[in-house]
């Protein structure tokens, strides 16, 4: 059996509509550089819809996913066009991440359009750096696209690198050492774990494999000035927008922001924006042998993205579906919502509170839902950048997803705050937010907060996190320090979540400074974090009093 033939069997997809037929081409852009473009469509004389996704992975490849999509696609009745982009593989140019996508996806467009196979019906498909590249064409050619599919990727680089203020080292890093000069370099040939802890940060990529000028450029640019605005794409919403998200995907925040903007802003006449989210992390799908096969990424992407072109650029017409599709993790099932967060959720506010040893585990820290009356002994532990708290599980672009926290929570330096057993079920959907009351005797830090569901045989298992970056907690184009030891309000954006916990399971909120290497470390200093050679461990506070109610703000479903 062909491997397309598998995959239709394991996404339960109906037989072929069409027999298909490719032709490899080169595409001029304006400067005249040559992108190499292949077409899958179906045969004979038809006119049909077309779907561009253009990618720097490598199009060519026939057990690659793309190309697996772009057949699929083009068995649907699509002309399915895929592109290296520009210095990537095939390919003329030199590559640049995210400066071209704009102006040559809105020249393979323009070219698109004017083929004699395609009717008029444009869309744009993309995943990762293809979702991104999508949104870039589309800004710059909204007049030709009618639908836009797009997953595990976002339009706001400068939000995916630097979440809460702290730059994503690991996704940075990992992404920027692997992508090699032209062509994708495996990861054994990469000395990751060295460079991750490698200080200054802005010259780890060498210690991973070698220079990567605009890895550098990221850290040299920290705030969202004018030299990341140059290829921010503005979300102009298409008639038709689909976004598949995963709760543990590093996109998942920036993700969410975007569904926020379209649906804010939709396009006259348009339906809402679709999006669905599934338990997947970034580029680790492989399933567990009892999963489900409805909660595979590749069972529900394709046939999500397969029914969303025929609904609006095909004839299947608009359906009934409810605009926002959740996995539900614990209650392992798909919710159907309105909207996003869901409007039937409830707000609900728990308070950090202990006698003042929340550290690890075994201390005394606990979430209730009263606030403290009157004074309250803060919480204490000290940050120390040479030995940073491990990142474990979660958002990341390397081994990720949901791990047992205990090892973690063991440290003296994560402060740990448990609620009471549940006495019923817990459905959480929608944005998480700690509010925190912290001090530092430095001039600059970080915190962070982890969301865990805590099983009664102990198990505690990561649900989503944030940080935030104190000089950078205004979000001004100039830092804010930390007066020493004076508490300061920070906000913890914890992104999102949707997860059951049963009756007798507890929720924890984690919190400390770092989480190595998902975020680089402060150095607790004024330095500019990504040329400092070191740093200084820092004495941090974290205050729940009756004046500073540091608490966890969540979204409640009624069960």
């Amino acid at each position: 059996m062909s491997l397309l033939r598998l995959v239709r069997a394991a996404v339960d997809l109906p037989p072929p509509r069409h027999r298909a037929t490719s032709e490899t081409l080169w595409i001029e852009m304006d400067d005249g550089v040559r992108l190499a473009t292949w077409v899958w469509r179906p045969r004979g004389p038809l006119r049909t819809p077309a779907v561009l996704l253009r990618t720097p992975y490598g199009a060519r490849a026939w057990q690659a996913p793309i190309f697996l999509v772009a057949r699929l696609l083009a068995e649907a009745g699509y002309a399915a066009v895929i592109q290296d982009v520009r210095g990537r593989y095939a390919s003329e140019g030199t590559f640049t991440p995210f400066v071209h996508e704009a102006a040559d996806g809105a020249r393979t467009l323009a070219w698109i359009a004017d083929r004699p196979w395609c009717d008029g019906r444009l869309g744009l498909v993309g995943f990762s750096y293809l979702a991104f590249a999508a949104w870039a064409a589309q800004a710059r050619a909204p007049e030709l696209v009618r639908a836009v599919a797009v997953g595990i990727g976002a339009s706001d680089v400068h939000a995916t690198f630097y979440p809460g203020g702290a730059f994503a080292l690991e996704t940075a890093l990992r992404w920027a050492a692997g992508l090699g000069e032209r062509e994708g370099v495996p990861e054994w040939r990469l000395d990751l774990a060295r460079a991750f802890a490698f200080r200054p940060v802005r010259e780890a990529d060498r210690v991973a494999l070698r220079e990567r000028p605009w890895y550098r450029d990221w850290l040299d640019h920290p705030r969202r000035d004018a030299w990341w605005q140059a290829f921010l794409p503005a979300l102009r919403p298409p008639p038709a927008t689909l976004l598949v998200a995963g709760w543990h995907d590093f996109f998942l925040g920036p993700q969410l922001a975007d569904h926020a903007a379209l649906a804010a802003a939709p396009a006259p006449g348009a339906a809402p924006p679709r999006l669905v989210v599934g338990p997947w992390t970034h580029g680790r799908y492989r399933r567990r042998p009892w999963s489900p096969r409805r909660r595979w990424f590749g069972h529900v992407a394709i046939r999500e993205i397969l029914a969303f072109l025929d609904r609006h650029l095909g004839d299947a017409g608009d359906g009934d579906a409810k605009p926002v599709r959740l996995w539900e993790m614990g209650g392992e099932r798909w919710l159907e919502c309105e909207a996003w967060p869901p409007p039937e959720a409830t707000s609900r506010r728990l308070y950090l509170r202990s006698a003042g040893r929340a550290n690890t585990l075994r201390g005394d820290g606990r979430l209730d839902p009263e606030a403290a009356g009157g004074a309250e002994p803060p919480d204490r532990f000290t940050y120390d950048p040479a030995d940073p708290v491990p990142s474990c599980g979660g958002a990341l672009l390397g081994p990720g997803g949901v791990v047992d926290q205990r090892e973690v929570e063991a440290r003296d330096d994560v402060l740990c705050y448990t609620s009471a057993p549940l006495e019923g079920d817990l459905v959480l959907a929608g944005p998480v937010r700690a509010v925190l009351f912290a001090a530092s005797g430095a001039p600059d830090t970080d915190f962070t907060a982890k969301l865990v569901a805590v099983a009664p045989d102990g198990g505690a298992l990561n649900l989503c996190e944030g940080v935030v970056r104190a000089r950078w907690r205004d979000g001004g184009a100039e830092p804010r320090w930390l007066e020493p030891d004076l508490p300061a309000r920070l906000e913890v954006d914890c992104w999102a979540t949707c997860a059951r916990l049963p009756r007798g399971q507890r929720l924890r909120l984690e919190v400390s400074s770092s989480s190595f290497p998902r975020y680089d470390r402060n150095p607790n200093t004024r330095d500019d974090v990504a040329r400092a050679p070191g740093g200084v461990p820092a004495r941090q506070t974290l205050l729940h009093d009756a004046e500073h109610p540091s608490h966890l703000l969540l979204h409640v479903l009624e069960t």
